[in-house]
């Protein structure tokens, strides 16, 4: 008989494919007229769907199949023995380690899903006898953020979230919102494409994670230490390249966005290094700082960074473009030479 996880996780899943409007046992679309198409019964089966996501999601990666016995006996420990316990248990916790025979047993998602539930079944792959640093959120988003595929942006009613940026969004990130219990919440979801993404990419999440790992426990050597200096905090080294590596940076005739200038110089770190990665807000805001660029408030509350006549002679314009919702939008985009004025900036930088 199917635990009470995999009934909710299969409940969840046919919730959200009647949400989009798919037929959960043959994947076919639903015809028009359907009742689950209708835009109110849609919106509640998306939102019981992320109550039992969100169930899910606090559920014991370990499952809950310990008898009644072992409840009982784990309740009757003194609270203090068990901290204790918890306590050594984590000093001999391994740093986070996941191979390609762990990723072939990821199940995809024929439909979007939240970047939380893409790091909860890839948590799912990890072996269940060694106690092994797991992949957070934030290791994901935060890798995501690095590489332009995301962005730190304010939504309506000044809420914060990381969404996508247009050069997120050709990897099939997708931008959702949605009422969950009782508030408006602003998001991103990951179609197959994305999650494929996240995968190819696992090893730098993975670091991520593990960085994360060893700062925290550095942290909790340091308080448990009566005597003596804390160790010092190691700081990655700022972003910098050398001349020959830019002589690498790659050019062609094609135009691009300003987050695809910075994942091509992150590519021209090297991997063994712990430098840090540039972050296309900051190639962004040095073209407005010089002029090429200026913020514009629009009469809908939109603000945008377009090109100014600077900018225009130096090669920057906008184009329009076609998201993955097959809706319009607006992109700046920087021909070769307004991308070589950043790499001249970059030469003279020093170190």
């Amino acid at each position: 008989m199917p635990s009470e996880n995999a009934i909710i996780e299969r409940a969840e899943t046919y919730l959200r494919k009647l949400s989009c409007g798919v037929n959960p046992l043959t994947g076919e679309l639903l015809p028009e007229g359907d009742a689950c198409k209708q835009e109110r019964i849609s919106k509640c089966l998306a939102y019981v769907a992320s109550l039992l996501q969100k169930q899910l999601d606090h559920s014991d990666i370990a499952g809950q199949d310990g008898s009644q016995a072992a409840t009982t006996a784990k309740a009757s420990k003194p609270v203090k023995s068990e901290k204790a316990e918890k306590k050594a248990a984590k000093t001999q916790m391994v740093p986070l380690a996941i191979d390609s025979e762990m990723l072939s047993r990821y199940r995809f998602f024929d439909y979007p899903v939240s970047i939380s539930r893409v790091v909860r079944n890839i948590n799912e792959l990890l072996p269940r006898d060694v106690y092994m640093n797991h992949l957070l959120y934030a290791d994901v988003a935060n890798f995501l953020v690095q590489e332009g595929i995301l962005s730190r942006q304010t939504a309506e009613g000044g809420q914060e979230a990381n969404l996508p940026t247009p050069h997120g969004e050709s990897f099939g990130f997708e931008k959702t919102e949605g009422d969950i219990r009782g508030h408006h919440n602003v998001f991103t979801q990951c179609w197959q494409k994305a999650q494929q993404y996240i995968l190819d990419n696992i090893q730098k999440c993975v670091d991520l994670a593990n960085e994360r790992f060893a700062s925290k426990n550095e942290k909790a050597t340091g308080s448990d230490e009566q005597e003596g200096e804390k160790p010092a905090r190691k700081e990655r080294p700022k972003f910098h390249l050398t001349a020959e590596q830019i002589a690498n940076y790659p050019t062609d005739e094609t135009p691009v966005p300003v987050s695809e200038i910075a994942r091509r110089l992150n590519a021209l770190i090297d991997p063994a290094s712990n430098m840090e990665r540039i972050y296309y807000k900051v190639i962004r805001d040095w073209y407005a700082a010089e002029g090429y660029l200026e913020m514009r408030k629009f009469n809908d509350g939109k603000v945008a960074f377009l090109p100014t006549a600077k900018g225009d002679s130096a090669g920057l314009m906008v184009e329009s473009r076609t998201g993955i919702d097959g809706n319009l939008f607006d992109v700046v985009v920087y021909d070769t030479n307004a991308q070589k004025i950043f790499l001249d900036h970059l030469l003279t930088t020093p170190e």
